[in-house]
């Protein structure tokens, strides 16, 4: 694959705030790896020291960029301008990172849209309060919504920080353990067969395992190449190095075709016995999942299976004998959505409801803005975008999360972030209205946004970045 997408090319600027000056700059990763490549490798030193991690190996920056590079990754940076203090870290070092790459993400059975994914979003402590990340996310944002993406989406280490840039809470996961010290118990006898596997083999198999499920689930986003060293255990980016404690598992359906696979490590706990931690759990049907499951919990000397991305709505609890084994440790969101063009993004999704709503979206940074209708009463789902929405006082006071307010022969009414909450069906509209996230003219616009906005399933994003 190429290193830069088509039609980019690097850019500098400048920015200056509160008395400081900086240098703020957009680049790709060139063929040559490190060595060619010494602005990229200073961004990633800054990444990794943002997450407070170890001082990478040139070997783990060699991964890295081989990954970013494969997708075509966009690195931006701001670098200071001013002189820089003795023993104080270099002028090349970014004291603020972020980066994006063009991918895809599903939003029902076979459907999909082209999403603009965000990541490594660093703001060096000393440099901060200078909006420094807004206005490396407000380029990055504003190159998406000319380029006709739909739809941004990150994942984030701090839930606080993204609302104010029109993302939402777009998916959910739950940290699980569930108890193996009986083994797994279920209503109902599996499907198909699994066997341990050859770690490599597996890394072979799961790319193709993975698009079966990506395309048919919601909330799935496209994995980059660096996944697959995961999985066998061959490279771990969160360590910068290999791990040689990964085993693997393959599911086969009836007819013995591979179509889903289990990566996993025993942590010891006592004596000979240990938990065993999923890494990497991916099948496209439920039946599979559950003989996955089923073959973990059965190992010897397991005495419980943790899994740290499970679904909001777990067939496996349901299909437990004694559902108390399984424990919910943790709800957490996984994957934030930003409308950027709510016309092609509500065209893209389907609906199971006919309805017809005049919706007011308010969205401070003006991507999403204005006043649009939804048809989902004919043949094809209908978006328009009918007019701009009257300016409020906290428009006119330029806030970045301006108060939710119902213009006249408008149905429903919202701030950006919260639709992002909606599109995917994360959470229920009634949801939002009874937290006051949501105004409608009346009940019944209340219960057809709910209707409409409705999905058969919770998304379910297993692949973060």
């Amino acid at each position: 694959m190429t290193a830069t997408p088509p039609n980019e090319q690097p850019t500098e600027t400048t920015y200056s705030a509160r008395g400081s000056n900086y240098v703020l700059r957009k680049f790709f990763v060139e063929e040559g790896g490190v060595a060619a490549n010494p602005e990229a490798v200073e961004w990633h030193r800054a990444v990794d020291h943002g997450f407070h991690g170890p001082e990478p190996t040139e070997e783990a920056t060699g991964h890295i960029l081989e990954s970013m590079r494969a997708v075509g990754t966009r690195l931006r940076a701001a670098y200071t301008a001013d002189p820089v203090p003795t023993a104080a870290l270099g002028a090349d070092r970014p004291v603020a990172t972020f980066c994006s790459w063009n991918s895809e993400l599903t939003v029902g059975p076979g459907a999909g849209v082209p999403a603009w994914l965000i990541s490594e979003v660093t703001v060096r402590p000393t440099h901060a309060r200078r909006g420094l990340l807004r206005r490396l996310m407000t380029d990055d944002l504003t190159e998406a919504h000319e380029a006709g993406f739909p739809i941004a989406a990150l994942t984030a280490s701090e839930a606080t920080i993204y609302g104010r840039f029109g993302f939402g809470a777009g998916t959910f996961n739950t940290e699980i353990t569930v108890d193996a010290h009986t083994r797994l118990q279920l209503k109902a006898p599996t499907v198909g067969s699994v066997e341990m596997a050859d770690n490599q083999a597996v890394a072979r198999l799961a790319p193709e395992i993975f698009e079966r499920f990506h395309r048919q689930t919601a909330g799935s986003v496209d994995r980059q190449p660096k996944w697959w060293g995961l999985v066998s255990g061959a490279w771990d980016w969160h360590e910068g190095k290999s791990d040689p404690e990964i085993r693997t598992a393959v599911h086969y359906d009836a007819d013995g075709r591979a179509d889903g696979y289990v990566s996993y490590k025993f942590l010891p706990t006592q004596g000979f016995e240990g938990a065993l931690k999923v890494v990497d759990l991916v099948c496209p049907n439920w039946e599979g999942r559950i003989a996955l499951w089923e073959y973990l919990c059965n190992l010897d000397l397991v005495t419980e299976v943790r899994h740290a991305g499970a679904p909001m709505e777990d067939a496996l609890m349901w299909g437990m004998v004694d559902m108390s084994a399984y424990t919910v440790r943790k709800r957490f969101e996984r994957l934030w959505l930003r409308v950027l063009d709510p016309v092609a993004a509500l065209s893209a999704r389907r609906y199971t409801s006919h309805r017809r709503l005049t919706l007011s979206i308010v969205d401070s940074m003006g991507f999403a803005d204005g006043i649009f209708t939804i048809d989902t009463t004919g043949d094809e789902t209908r978006v328009e975008r009918v007019g701009d929405r009257p300016r409020t006082q906290d428009d006119l006071a330029g806030k970045s999360m301006p108060a939710v307010e119902l213009p006249d022969g408008v149905d429903v009414a919202l701030n950006v972030d919260a639709l992002g909450s909606l599109y995917l069906g994360a959470v229920k509209a009634s949801t939002l209205y009874y937290g006051g996230l949501l105004r409608v003219r009346d009940q019944d616009a209340l219960r057809d946004i709910q209707a409409l906005m409705s999905t058969p399933t919770d998304p379910y994003c297993i692949s973060p970045f």
